[in-house]
């Protein structure tokens, strides 16, 4: 799977530019927060100080590379990139598509992928 857009680089027009995902990470941040917790009034209505408990929050992300060739053939000729970028996303863990269908639908709502199309 790629995507093609044109793409001008070096002062060339690559009409039928191949950008293809190659690399994805999975990434878990886990850490601590303090959260003060509201207390109800006491029973004589005066106010109640907060009471703070930690909590456990955990955040995840995908970072994908993509790399940018002249167009297709020049992918499959192993010939070198003219450009790659690193994307970061947070996938859809619920979805049925896996997360390499999920990165390149995150590209194509990106401003340089306006109108790319699958490959």
């Amino acid at each position: 799977m790629a995507l093609t857009k044109t793409v001008s680089k070096y002062g060339v027009e690559f009409a039928s530019a191949y950008h293809r995902i190659t690399n994805l990470e999975y990434h878990v941040n886990e850490y601590t927060m303090v959260q003060l917790v509201e207390q109800a009034p006491d029973e004589d209505g005066n106010p109640v100080p907060p009471v703070s408990t930690e909590v456990l929050t955990v955040t995840k992300s995908m970072n994908l590379t993509v790399r940018t060739y002249a167009d297709a053939s020049a992918r499959t000729a192993l010939s070198e990139p003219i450009s790659s970028h690193m994307y970061t996303f947070t996938p859809n863990w619920d979805s049925t598509d896996n997360v390499l269908i999920q990165g390149y639908d995150y590209l194509k709502t990106l401003p340089e992928f306006t109108d790319a199309v699958n490959a």
